[in-house]
């Protein structure tokens, strides 16, 4: 078998998901572990900058819905000191249905995109080729495929709790893979996911 591997960015990526999220959370004044029964986290960051951001949608005890952005700007020795803000949004519609559309699109379900890499690739051709093999040529067959890999942009780690269910996976430039690969379905609900976030809250838009 060959790999044809296409980048489609050829940048130095800073891969959000080696950050540690405990240190993140702990500059946010946040648990590494969920606190309600139905709370939403999106971490969002990568790229080659020292920036992150999380959405966090939660629902207390009296039923009540609060949603919170998070910015995060990590140190970088002698450059910059860290930086926080927060801000309280309101969604364009009842956060409940926020929260539905949410699991319609597979939020208690999708699995890491690590579980769906041999997902995306691109079929070859099965051809013929000839070796040498001691001393013997030797016929056999052999088929290619393409991978594309998109080496900057933005990743994405989902957690999240509600209905009795936890899930928690990540993905990294699903925009872009999708735009390659738009028959996977995971990829297509990990985006309706981000569209529903981006519509409601105005945030992360393309």
């Amino acid at each position: 078998m060959k790999n044809i591997i296409l980048f489609l960015i050829p940048l130095l990526s800073l891969n959000f998901y080696s950050q540690n999220l405990s240190e993140i959370n702990s500059d946010l004044n946040l648990t590494d572990s969920l606190t309600y029964e139905t709370e939403v986290r999106i971490y969002q960051g990568g790229g080659i900058t020292n920036y992150s951001s999380l959405l966090r949608m939660f629902k207390d005890k009296s039923e009540k819905w609060t949603a919170e952005f998070h910015e995060h700007y990590a140190i970088v020795v002698g450059q910059v000191e860290l930086r926080t803000e927060k801000q309280t949004l309101k969604s364009k519609n009842d956060m409940e249905f926020v929260f539905q559309n949410l699991t319609r699109s597979h939020i208690l379900d999708l699995p890491n995109e690590s579980e769906i890499n041999w997902k995306l690739v691109t079929h070859g051709n099965i051809e013929k080729v000839e070796r040498n093999f001691r001393g013997k040529k030797i016929e056999e067959y052999e088929f290619s495929q393409k991978k594309i890999a998109i080496l900057d942009g933005e990743g994405f780690k989902i957690q999240v709790t509600g209905w009795g269910k936890n899930n928690e996976f990540e993905y990294s430039n699903p925009d872009g893979y999708l735009k390659h690969y738009p028959e996977i379905d995971e990829l297509i609900y990990m985006c309706e996911i981000l569209n529903i976030i981006r519509h409601e809250f105005g945030i992360w838009k393309n």
